[in-house]
């Protein structure tokens, strides 16, 4: 009897090679009296397909359909939650950047998905990409409101998701918990990683150049931080060659050096396409810490611990990395540079006040970098510059304090949260004795934070139980520090 030919069509398959050795063999003349050959081979196959997300016939149709409606709701809920973000109260913050930088993570591996379903070798990992990509903003979605149009779009993504899952049979679920211990995610972290060496590359680039349009091109802030940057991309390139076998410590390690990276870009604003080319790092290094269970909060890290490391042995001269503020120190180790800023600014700001706060950083070349936040009148941000440039020794001045935006809303808080932490009352009442106030109220549209010196821990925790306790605010960040810890940071 003649031989006869068995073929499978295969859409979406883990290892091609592997496939192809499989489709081979199933090509291969086999005769009737080989029966056990057959169907072990058959056995095979079918094993690879069911575990790397194979697609037949009737639901390759149905993966293309889910794929289309995916890619369209993805554009169309990208549009309305940029709009939404520009009309909410996070509109050119910190968070809109990372908001922006998931949106853009979440499209990028749809798009890849897609292409990859198209040229056959769209695997489960690549679905899973787009499934954990999604629960990231899901977890946003659900914390916030917006408008009915963005919420509305985001729910048919989500069902899109839902849709995708069961047409590549991925056991999925919307709890972070599960995802994270899948046996996926081992594979996953080598996909992560090659998109964070991408990120990285774009963001060295775009940092470059706007480091290059700077107030700080050519000094030897730019240079550190060159080095710092240089860092980072050292501790990736650590990671890629573990081959997705990572370490926490070599994780927390490039975290570390991120989050001084993160530091100084949120006191130094550079353009536009920095700031979102550094957001999508961060995206991928928050997916990567996910991954690996490594905890992590870029609000909660220490204050640019790497760059302190990599600063300059010379005990004589301000490390850069350290801040110094305008409040009671003990034995401050400063130069005597710093000191004379330091003396000036508390005696000729005559309109610096409780609701202000300013520190500043002396460089290894006597450069000066002011910051913080003040309140109206605005003058105190240029007072404080021309104040700084008159100290000898000076070399340079770097102003980037910021003037708080007017609100009435803003000016009530301040009034509330001052007769909290300091009435008559109150135990706190001490440290508002004197022209200095000790703690410090910055209110920013809606969130305050405390800055300054308390004498105990206590003290510091009844601040922060005062100034939850004001009706009206989003949030409260207690920067207070306890007399012993230097100011110096």
């Amino acid at each position: 009897m003649a031989p006869f030919r068995k073929s499978v069509s295969l859409v979406s398959y883990k290892y091609k090679g592997d496939i192809m050795k499989i489709h081979r063999e199933l090509m291969k003349p086999i005769k009737l009296r080989s029966p056990v050959r057959l169907l072990l081979v058959i056995a095979v196959a079918v094993g690879l397909i069911l575990t790397t997300g194979v697609v037949f016939g009737q639901n390759a149709r149905q993966t293309e359909r889910v794929l289309r409606q995916l890619e369209t709701n993805t554009d169309r809920f990208s549009k309305s939650i940029d709009t939404a973000l520009d009309r909410s109260r996070l509109n050119g913050s910190n968070l809109e950047d990372q908001v922006n930088a998931l949106v853009d993570e979440f499209e990028y591996a749809t798009d890849r998905l897609k292409e990859r379903a198209e040229d056959n070798v769209a695997i489960n990992v690549d679905v899973n990409e787009v499934l954990r990509r999604g629960m990231y903003l899901d977890t946003f979605m659900r914390t916030h409101n917006f408008a009915v149009t963005a919420e509305r779009d985001w729910r048919l993504v989500r069902n899109n998701l839902d849709q995708l899952a069961r047409v590549y049979r991925v056991t999925w679920t919307w709890t972070p918990e599960v995802i994270r211990n899948s046996p996926l995610s081992k594979a996953s972290s080598k996909q992560v990683i090659r998109r964070l060496e991408e990120a990285s590359d774009q963001f060295r680039t775009s940092f470059d150049a706007g480091m290059d349009k700077s107030r700080l091109d050519g000094s030897s802030y730019e240079d550190f931080m060159n080095k710092v940057v240089a860092e980072f991309d050292h501790s990736v390139e650590k990671l890629e060659e573990q081959s997705g076998d990572l370490k926490p410590p070599d994780v927390r390690a490039a975290l570390n050096n991120a989050a001084a990276i993160d530091d100084f870009l949120k006191r130094q604003r550079l353009d536009a396409r920095t700031q979102r080319d550094w957001a999508r790092v961060k995206a991928n290094l928050d997916d990567l810490a996910f991954l690996n269970s490594v905890a992590w909060d870029w609000t909660m890290r220490r204050s640019i611990a790497p760059v302190v490391s990599l600063a300059p042995a010379n005990s004589n001269v301000q490390p850069q990395g350290q801040r110094v503020g305008l409040v009671r120190m003990v034995n401050p180790s400063l130069n005597a540079v710093a000191r004379e800023v330091r003396h000036e600014l508390m005696s000729d700001l005559p309109y610096y006040s409780v609701f202000d706060w300013i520190e500043f950083e002396v460089l290894p070349d006597n450069t000066v970098i002011l910051r913080g936040e003040v309140t109206t009148p605005p003058d105190t941000k240029s007072k404080a510059e021309d104040v700084v440039e008159d100290v000898p020794g000076v070399s340079r001045v770097i102003n980037e304090i910021r003037v708080l935006p007017v609100s009435l809303n803003d000016e009530r808080l301040r009034r509330t949260l001052y007769n909290a932490i300091y009435n008559l009352n109150s135990p706190l009442f001490r440290y508002g004795v004197g022209s200095r106030q000790a703690i410090h109220i910055i209110v920013d549209r809606g969130r305050a934070t405390l800055k300054g010196v308390v004498d105990s821990q206590r003290d510091r925790q009844l601040a922060y139980q005062r100034a939850r306790s004001v009706p009206g605010l989003f949030a409260v960040n207690n920067e207070l520090k306890v007399e012993g810890e230097s100011m110096v940071r």
